[in-house]
């Protein structure tokens, strides 16, 4: 059975929390989804020194727009970022991160 068809809904959220009784509910509380991703993390065996989290998601989200030539006003839409200073700040980190990469080999 499909996702959709389980949930009876053909949008919104992809990932929820449900009841006992299978009951399914809205949303995912941020705090289990960081959890989740954890736990996920330490069992695959990938230990990249930070652990996942839903943040980690939000920005490599804005990273993959920013590299498909996405304008700055639609990357802050889709990531919520109310300033472009604060997207600005983590698309910046990313060009620092990769610039020291390059010149590393």
């Amino acid at each position: 059975m499909r996702w959709s068809q389980l949930i009876g809904e053909s949008h919104g959220y992809i990932l929820r929390s449900f009841k006992r009784n299978l009951d399914v509910n809205d949303s995912l509380n941020p705090a289990s989804l960081n959890e989740i991703l954890k736990s996920l993390q330490r069992e695959s065996g990938v230990l990249r020194g930070e652990d996942l989290s839903g943040h980690s998601f939000r920005v490599g989200a804005a990273l993959d727009l920013l590299e498909r030539g996405v304008s700055l006003e639609r990357i802050m839409l889709r990531g919520g970022w109310k300033s472009d200073s604060s997207a600005m700040r983590y698309l910046r980190s990313w060009n620092n991160y990769e610039s020291m990469i390059i010149n590393d080999h």
